[in-house]
């Protein structure tokens, strides 16, 4: 299983990978883009710099909630949990700073200065690390807690997560889409690896 695992986030780091060249001028990304910039409006401008701005928070407030509830009610379940969306966002991030650092790939306005950014960025744009970060929260509470009721809101907020950093001109169509499979492959890696270890401790404690 554990090869399994690794093998469904090799494809999901590779299948970026393919779209990693500097989109066309003249191609669909970039009308997309060009698109959602003819069509804002201070609402919804409004509405996805909040959303936008949400995702590190949100992402915190359940490894920190767990956590304390877990100090607070000396309930193991709920420490390991915490450590699971800990665990999970440190892989996230590395996998997602490597690949920036890596593919280097220029934000929208560096390569049309015309094009207007609403939330400037230092980083690179490949891929988006908001919404790795998001589907990253959303795939560890699927699976930590696999209902609909928290699965639909889960992958919702990603979602919108993801939709913001392209409205508010941050991102690449191609740099949300892999961000989408490098943060939900990242959360599924780590459960599996942590899985994996505590399998391994019990086969360990039996003999």
């Amino acid at each position: 299983m554990l090869r399994y695992s690794f093998f469904i986030l090799s494809v999901s780091l590779l299948l970026p990978l393919f779209a990693a060249a500097q989109p066309s001028s003249t191609g669909w990304e970039w009308r997309y883009l060009k698109k959602i910039e003819a069509n804002r409006t201070s609402e919804g401008i409004h509405f996805n710099q909040i959303i936008s701005d949400l995702s590190d928070p949100v992402s915190l407030a359940f490894p920190i909630t767990y956590l304390t509830a877990g100090i607070v009610t000396k309930d193991s379940l709920l420490k390991v949990r915490g450590l699971t969306f800990l665990s999970n966002m440190a892989i996230n991030a590395g996998i997602t700073y490597a690949m920036k650092k890596t593919i280097n790939r220029p934000r929208p306005a560096e390569s049309d200065p015309s094009f207007t950014v609403l939330t400037p960025a230092a980083s690179r744009s490949f891929p988006s690390g908001h919404t790795s970060e998001a589907f990253s929260l959303a795939t560890t509470l699927t699976i930590l807690h696999p209902k609909w009721y928290v699965i639909v809101p889960s992958y919702t907020f990603a979602s919108l997560v993801g939709y913001s950093r392209m409205y508010l001109g941050a991102h690449y169509p191609s740099d949300v889409i892999a961000g989408a499979l490098v943060g939900a492959g990242a959360a599924w890696l780590n459960y599996r690896l942590i899985k994996h270890w505590h399998t391994h401790k019990r086969r360990l404690a039996t003999h």
